[in-house]
Protein backbone atom coordinates (compact mmCIF):
# COMPACT_ATOMS: atom_id res chain seq x y z
CA UNK A 1 0.00 0.00 0.00
CA UNK A 2 1.70 3.23 -1.14
CA UNK A 3 1.90 5.70 1.71
CA UNK A 4 0.34 9.12 1.71
CA UNK A 5 2.29 12.00 3.23
CA UNK A 6 2.33 10.53 6.71
CA UNK A 7 4.35 13.41 8.11
CA UNK A 8 1.35 15.70 7.64
CA UNK A 9 -1.24 13.34 9.18
CA UNK A 10 -1.92 14.02 12.90
CA UNK A 11 -2.36 11.15 15.34
CA UNK A 12 -4.94 10.81 18.11
CA UNK A 13 -5.25 8.39 21.03
CA UNK A 14 -8.27 6.67 22.55
CA UNK A 15 -7.69 5.96 26.24
CA UNK A 16 -9.73 4.49 29.07
CA UNK A 17 -9.92 1.55 31.41
CA UNK A 18 -10.46 -1.87 29.80
CA UNK A 19 -14.18 -2.51 29.23
CA UNK A 20 -15.00 1.19 29.32
CA UNK A 21 -16.12 1.57 25.72
CA UNK A 22 -12.71 2.08 24.10
CA UNK A 23 -13.40 -0.65 21.54
CA UNK A 24 -16.82 0.78 20.66
CA UNK A 25 -15.30 4.21 20.17
CA UNK A 26 -12.47 2.74 18.11
CA UNK A 27 -14.95 0.91 15.89
CA UNK A 28 -16.87 4.12 15.22
CA UNK A 29 -13.67 5.88 14.19
CA UNK A 30 -12.52 2.89 12.18
CA UNK A 31 -15.76 3.02 10.19
CA UNK A 32 -14.91 6.55 9.02
CA UNK A 33 -13.39 6.59 5.51
CA UNK A 34 -10.72 9.16 6.46
CA UNK A 35 -9.41 7.50 9.64
CA UNK A 36 -6.95 4.65 10.07
CA UNK A 37 -6.87 3.25 13.58
CA UNK A 38 -4.97 0.17 14.73
CA UNK A 39 -6.09 -2.82 16.80
CA UNK A 40 -5.06 -2.88 20.44
CA UNK A 41 -1.34 -3.65 20.57
CA UNK A 42 0.79 -1.56 22.97
CA UNK A 43 3.92 -1.40 20.88
CA UNK A 44 4.60 2.30 20.31
CA UNK A 45 6.32 3.07 23.63
CA UNK A 46 8.92 0.28 23.55
CA UNK A 47 9.81 1.10 19.95
CA UNK A 48 10.07 4.78 20.77
CA UNK A 49 12.36 3.94 23.67
CA UNK A 50 14.59 1.93 21.32
CA UNK A 51 14.75 4.39 18.41
CA UNK A 52 14.14 7.80 19.97
CA UNK A 53 17.76 8.89 19.45
CA UNK A 54 17.96 8.03 15.75
CA UNK A 55 18.47 11.20 13.74
CA UNK A 56 19.35 9.83 10.30
CA UNK A 57 16.94 7.13 9.20
CA UNK A 58 19.12 5.36 6.67
CA UNK A 59 18.41 1.90 5.29
CA UNK A 60 20.09 0.15 8.21
CA UNK A 61 18.04 2.07 10.79
CA UNK A 62 14.80 1.39 8.92
CA UNK A 63 15.49 -2.33 8.64
CA UNK A 64 16.39 -2.46 12.32
CA UNK A 65 13.08 -0.75 13.15
CA UNK A 66 11.13 -3.29 11.10
CA UNK A 67 13.08 -6.19 12.63
CA UNK A 68 12.33 -5.05 16.18
CA UNK A 69 8.67 -4.53 15.34
CA UNK A 70 8.18 -7.99 13.93
CA UNK A 71 10.18 -9.62 16.72
CA UNK A 72 8.39 -7.85 19.58
CA UNK A 73 6.46 -10.20 21.82
CA UNK A 74 3.12 -8.40 21.34
CA UNK A 75 3.50 -8.57 17.58
CA UNK A 76 3.02 -12.31 17.24
CA UNK A 77 1.49 -14.29 14.37
CA UNK A 78 -2.06 -13.55 15.53
CA UNK A 79 -1.27 -9.85 15.59
CA UNK A 80 0.17 -10.02 12.09
CA UNK A 81 -3.04 -11.65 10.91
CA UNK A 82 -4.99 -8.73 12.39
CA UNK A 83 -2.75 -6.25 10.62
CA UNK A 84 -2.67 -8.25 7.37
CA UNK A 85 0.92 -7.06 7.28
CA UNK A 86 3.94 -8.53 5.54
CA UNK A 87 7.39 -7.50 6.68
CA UNK A 88 8.78 -7.05 3.17
CA UNK A 89 5.97 -4.77 2.03
CA UNK A 90 6.03 -2.79 5.26
CA UNK A 91 9.80 -2.26 5.07
CA UNK A 92 9.54 -1.15 1.45
CA UNK A 93 6.97 1.48 2.42
CA UNK A 94 9.19 2.74 5.24
CA UNK A 95 12.01 3.26 2.76
CA UNK A 96 9.96 6.11 1.27
CA UNK A 97 10.88 8.08 4.40
CA UNK A 98 14.60 7.31 4.20
CA UNK A 99 16.79 10.20 5.44
CA UNK A 100 13.79 12.47 6.07
CA UNK A 101 11.57 10.68 8.58
CA UNK A 102 11.47 10.95 12.36
CA UNK A 103 10.78 8.29 14.97
CA UNK A 104 7.27 9.72 15.28
CA UNK A 105 6.68 9.21 11.55
CA UNK A 106 7.78 5.59 11.69
CA UNK A 107 5.60 4.90 14.71
CA UNK A 108 2.60 6.36 12.89
CA UNK A 109 3.42 4.10 9.94
CA UNK A 110 2.58 1.06 12.08
CA UNK A 111 -0.97 2.25 12.68
CA UNK A 112 -1.33 3.58 9.14
CA UNK A 113 -0.76 0.07 7.79
CA UNK A 114 -3.34 -1.61 10.02
CA UNK A 115 -6.03 -3.60 8.24
CA UNK A 116 -9.67 -2.50 8.17
CA UNK A 117 -12.82 -4.09 6.76
CA UNK A 118 -14.13 -0.59 6.09
CA UNK A 119 -13.46 1.22 2.82
CA UNK A 120 -10.89 3.98 3.10
CA UNK A 121 -10.36 7.18 1.19
CA UNK A 122 -7.67 9.80 1.80
CA UNK A 123 -6.27 9.42 5.31
CA UNK A 124 -6.75 12.55 7.38
CA UNK A 125 -6.14 11.11 10.86
CA UNK A 126 -4.28 8.14 12.33
CA UNK A 127 -5.53 6.67 15.59
CA UNK A 128 -4.24 4.46 18.38
CA UNK A 129 -6.31 2.67 21.01
CA UNK A 130 -4.64 1.07 24.00
CA UNK A 131 -6.22 1.17 27.48
CA UNK A 132 -2.81 0.50 29.05
CA UNK A 133 -1.60 3.84 27.68
CA UNK A 134 -4.04 5.63 30.00
CA UNK A 135 -1.23 6.00 32.54
CA UNK A 136 1.22 7.32 29.92
CA UNK A 137 -0.53 10.51 28.80
CA UNK A 138 2.38 12.65 29.98
CA UNK A 139 4.83 10.71 27.82
CA UNK A 140 2.68 10.75 24.70
CA UNK A 141 1.98 14.47 25.07
CA UNK A 142 5.73 15.01 24.64
CA UNK A 143 6.35 12.32 22.02
CA UNK A 144 3.56 13.56 19.74
CA UNK A 145 3.23 17.33 20.26
CA UNK A 146 0.35 17.52 17.77
CA UNK A 147 -1.62 14.55 19.17
CA UNK A 148 -5.05 14.74 20.71
CA UNK A 149 -6.43 12.41 23.37
CA UNK A 150 -9.96 11.09 23.83
CA UNK A 151 -10.42 9.60 27.29
CA UNK A 152 -13.57 7.57 27.83
CA UNK A 153 -14.95 6.99 31.33
CA UNK A 154 -17.59 4.42 32.30
CA UNK A 155 -19.43 3.91 35.58
CA UNK A 156 -16.86 2.16 37.79
CA UNK A 157 -19.42 -0.39 38.97
CA UNK A 158 -20.44 -1.41 35.45
CA UNK A 159 -16.77 -1.41 34.52
CA UNK A 160 -16.05 -3.98 37.23
CA UNK A 161 -19.02 -6.15 36.24
CA UNK A 162 -17.75 -6.25 32.66
CA UNK A 163 -14.17 -7.02 33.72
CA UNK A 164 -15.34 -9.75 36.07
CA UNK A 165 -17.29 -11.50 33.33
CA UNK A 166 -14.14 -11.60 31.19
CA UNK A 167 -11.85 -12.80 33.96
CA UNK A 168 -10.98 -15.99 32.08
CA UNK A 169 -8.59 -13.93 29.96
CA UNK A 170 -6.40 -13.53 33.08
CA UNK A 171 -5.44 -10.00 32.04
CA UNK A 172 -7.24 -8.14 34.83
CA UNK A 173 -7.55 -9.49 38.37
CA UNK A 174 -11.34 -9.69 39.06
CA UNK A 175 -11.06 -8.01 42.46
CA UNK A 176 -13.44 -5.12 43.09
CA UNK A 177 -11.23 -2.87 45.31
CA UNK A 178 -8.34 -3.23 42.87
CA UNK A 179 -10.39 -2.48 39.77
CA UNK A 180 -12.20 0.51 41.26
CA UNK A 181 -8.88 1.93 42.43
CA UNK A 182 -7.47 1.51 38.93
CA UNK A 183 -10.53 3.33 37.61
CA UNK A 184 -9.92 6.19 40.06
CA UNK A 185 -6.22 6.32 39.20
CA UNK A 186 -6.99 6.60 35.49
CA UNK A 187 -9.74 9.23 35.71
CA UNK A 188 -7.66 11.30 38.11
CA UNK A 189 -4.96 11.41 35.41
CA UNK A 190 -7.51 12.30 32.72
CA UNK A 191 -8.76 15.24 34.77
CA UNK A 192 -5.24 16.40 35.60
CA UNK A 193 -4.09 16.54 32.00
CA UNK A 194 -7.35 18.04 30.75
CA UNK A 195 -6.75 20.93 33.15
CA UNK A 196 -3.20 21.34 31.85
CA UNK A 197 -3.95 20.77 28.17
CA UNK A 198 -7.64 21.56 27.57
CA UNK A 199 -7.16 21.71 23.79
CA UNK A 200 -5.49 18.33 23.60
CA UNK A 201 -7.37 16.18 26.12
CA UNK A 202 -11.10 15.48 25.82
CA UNK A 203 -13.09 13.34 28.27
CA UNK A 204 -16.31 11.58 27.29
CA UNK A 205 -18.60 9.38 29.34
CA UNK A 206 -19.58 5.98 27.97
CA UNK A 207 -23.13 6.66 29.08
CA UNK A 208 -23.30 9.82 26.95
CA UNK A 209 -21.86 7.93 24.00
CA UNK A 210 -24.65 5.34 24.01
CA UNK A 211 -27.56 7.58 25.04
CA UNK A 212 -26.79 10.69 23.00
CA UNK A 213 -24.98 9.01 20.15
CA UNK A 214 -25.04 11.47 17.28
CA UNK A 215 -24.26 14.56 19.34
CA UNK A 216 -21.40 12.88 21.21
CA UNK A 217 -19.76 11.33 18.15
CA UNK A 218 -20.19 14.48 16.06
CA UNK A 219 -18.38 16.47 18.76
CA UNK A 220 -15.55 13.95 18.88
CA UNK A 221 -15.04 14.00 15.11
CA UNK A 222 -15.03 17.79 15.21
CA UNK A 223 -12.52 17.66 18.06
CA UNK A 224 -9.96 15.65 16.06
CA UNK A 225 -10.61 17.75 12.96
CA UNK A 226 -12.56 15.61 10.51
CA UNK A 227 -16.07 15.85 9.10
CA UNK A 228 -18.81 13.88 10.81
CA UNK A 229 -20.14 10.94 8.79
CA UNK A 230 -23.40 9.40 10.11
CA UNK A 231 -22.58 6.20 8.22
CA UNK A 232 -20.15 5.24 10.99
CA UNK A 233 -23.14 4.02 13.01
CA UNK A 234 -23.63 1.30 10.37
CA UNK A 235 -20.41 -0.40 11.51
CA UNK A 236 -22.33 -3.48 12.69
CA UNK A 237 -23.33 -4.25 9.11
CA UNK A 238 -19.75 -5.45 8.58
CA UNK A 239 -20.18 -8.25 11.12
CA UNK A 240 -19.69 -11.15 8.70
CA UNK A 241 -16.68 -9.52 7.05
CA UNK A 242 -15.13 -8.72 10.43
CA UNK A 243 -15.50 -12.25 11.77
CA UNK A 244 -14.17 -13.74 8.55
CA UNK A 245 -11.23 -11.34 8.28
CA UNK A 246 -10.00 -11.77 11.85
CA UNK A 247 -11.03 -15.40 12.27
CA UNK A 248 -10.80 -15.06 16.04
CA UNK A 249 -13.53 -16.56 18.27
CA UNK A 250 -12.58 -14.13 21.05
CA UNK A 251 -13.91 -11.21 19.03
CA UNK A 252 -17.51 -12.41 19.02
CA UNK A 253 -17.23 -13.81 22.54
CA UNK A 254 -15.86 -10.71 24.23
CA UNK A 255 -17.01 -8.01 21.82
CA UNK A 256 -20.33 -9.46 20.73
CA UNK A 257 -22.16 -6.22 21.53
CA UNK A 258 -20.14 -4.54 18.79
CA UNK A 259 -21.91 -6.69 16.24
CA UNK A 260 -25.12 -4.78 17.02
CA UNK A 261 -26.14 -1.11 16.74
CA UNK A 262 -25.03 1.17 19.57
CA UNK A 263 -27.42 0.65 22.48
CA UNK A 264 -27.83 1.14 26.23
CA UNK A 265 -28.10 -2.54 27.22
CA UNK A 266 -24.76 -2.44 29.05
CA UNK A 267 -25.72 0.42 31.35
CA UNK A 268 -26.55 -0.02 35.04
CA UNK A 269 -25.89 -3.76 35.10
CA UNK A 270 -24.26 -3.28 38.48
CA UNK A 271 -27.68 -2.69 40.05
CA UNK A 272 -28.60 -6.35 39.59
CA UNK A 273 -25.14 -7.93 39.55
CA UNK A 274 -23.44 -6.42 42.61
CA UNK A 275 -24.30 -6.99 46.24
CA UNK A 276 -25.00 -4.12 48.62
CA UNK A 277 -21.59 -4.64 50.23
CA UNK A 278 -19.83 -4.49 46.88
CA UNK A 279 -21.64 -1.28 45.97
CA UNK A 280 -20.64 0.33 49.28
CA UNK A 281 -17.02 -0.68 48.75
CA UNK A 282 -16.95 0.60 45.18
CA UNK A 283 -18.61 3.89 46.11
CA UNK A 284 -16.17 4.40 48.96
CA UNK A 285 -13.07 3.85 46.84
CA UNK A 286 -14.28 5.93 43.88
CA UNK A 287 -15.09 8.78 46.27
CA UNK A 288 -15.36 12.29 44.88
CA UNK A 289 -14.34 11.15 41.40
CA UNK A 290 -17.66 9.33 41.09
CA UNK A 291 -19.43 12.60 41.87
CA UNK A 292 -17.35 14.48 39.29
CA UNK A 293 -18.73 12.23 36.56
CA UNK A 294 -22.29 12.28 37.93
CA UNK A 295 -22.30 8.66 39.06
CA UNK A 296 -24.67 8.54 42.02
CA UNK A 297 -23.12 6.95 45.09
CA UNK A 298 -25.41 5.17 47.50
CA UNK A 299 -23.01 5.86 50.34
CA UNK A 300 -20.79 8.92 50.66
CA UNK A 301 -19.74 8.73 54.32
CA UNK A 302 -16.14 7.83 55.05
CA UNK A 303 -15.65 4.36 56.54
CA UNK A 304 -12.39 3.50 58.26
CA UNK A 305 -13.26 -0.19 58.06
CA UNK A 306 -13.78 -0.10 54.29
CA UNK A 307 -10.65 1.99 53.84
CA UNK A 308 -8.49 -0.49 55.78
CA UNK A 309 -10.05 -3.49 54.05
CA UNK A 310 -9.38 -2.09 50.57
CA UNK A 311 -5.94 -0.62 51.35
CA UNK A 312 -3.84 -3.67 50.28
CA UNK A 313 -5.47 -3.82 46.83
CA UNK A 314 -5.17 -0.07 46.37
CA UNK A 315 -1.50 -0.24 47.33
CA UNK A 316 -0.88 -3.05 44.87
CA UNK A 317 -2.65 -1.12 42.11
CA UNK A 318 -0.62 2.00 42.77
CA UNK A 319 2.74 0.21 42.85
CA UNK A 320 2.01 -1.73 39.66
CA UNK A 321 1.07 1.42 37.74
CA UNK A 322 4.17 3.25 38.96
CA UNK A 323 6.39 0.34 37.96
CA UNK A 324 4.82 0.32 34.52
CA UNK A 325 5.24 4.06 34.10
CA UNK A 326 8.84 4.40 35.22
CA UNK A 327 9.75 1.12 33.53
CA UNK A 328 8.88 2.71 30.19
CA UNK A 329 11.88 5.03 30.62
CA UNK A 330 14.35 2.18 31.00
CA UNK A 331 16.66 1.09 28.16
CA UNK A 332 14.85 -0.97 25.53
CA UNK A 333 15.98 -4.45 26.56
CA UNK A 334 15.47 -3.79 30.27
CA UNK A 335 12.08 -2.21 29.60
CA UNK A 336 11.07 -5.21 27.48
CA UNK A 337 12.19 -7.62 30.20
CA UNK A 338 10.24 -5.69 32.83
CA UNK A 339 7.07 -5.57 30.73
CA UNK A 340 7.17 -9.35 30.27
CA UNK A 341 7.69 -9.87 34.01
CA UNK A 342 4.87 -7.48 34.90
CA UNK A 343 2.55 -9.26 32.48
CA UNK A 344 3.42 -12.57 34.15
CA UNK A 345 2.85 -10.98 37.57
CA UNK A 346 -0.57 -9.63 36.58
CA UNK A 347 -1.69 -12.99 35.20
CA UNK A 348 -0.40 -14.89 38.23
CA UNK A 349 -2.00 -12.39 40.59
CA UNK A 350 -5.27 -12.67 38.69
CA UNK A 351 -5.30 -16.46 38.82
CA UNK A 352 -4.45 -16.68 42.50
CA UNK A 353 -6.45 -13.84 43.99
CA UNK A 354 -9.25 -14.13 41.46
CA UNK A 355 -9.96 -17.67 42.64
CA UNK A 356 -9.81 -16.48 46.25
CA UNK A 357 -12.05 -13.44 45.90
CA UNK A 358 -15.37 -15.12 46.65
CA UNK A 359 -16.77 -11.88 48.01
CA UNK A 360 -16.32 -10.22 44.65
CA UNK A 361 -18.31 -12.75 42.69
CA UNK A 362 -20.78 -11.26 40.26
CA UNK A 363 -24.26 -12.71 40.36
Amino acid sequence: MPMENIQEIPIFFILGRPRSGTTLLTTLFNAHPNVRIAPEFPILLPLYQKFRKVRDWDEAAIRSFADHLFRHYVFNNRTLDHYMLKKEDFTANLMELKHRGTVQDFLKCINYHSFSVYEKQKTLRIGDKNPVYSIFIKRFLKIFPEAKFICIVRDYRDNFVSIKKLSELKMEAPILPLQVYRWKYAVRGFLKYRRKFPDRVRIVRYEDLVTDQEKTVKELFEYIGIAYDPAVFDFYKKKDETLKAYNDPLIEKFHGSLMNPVNTSRMNQWKKDLSAEQVRTADHIAGKYADMFNYDRERKQFSAALWLKSLPMQGYGYLLFRLMYYGSYLPYRLSLWLSVKLLFLVRTYSRFFGSKSKGDQVK
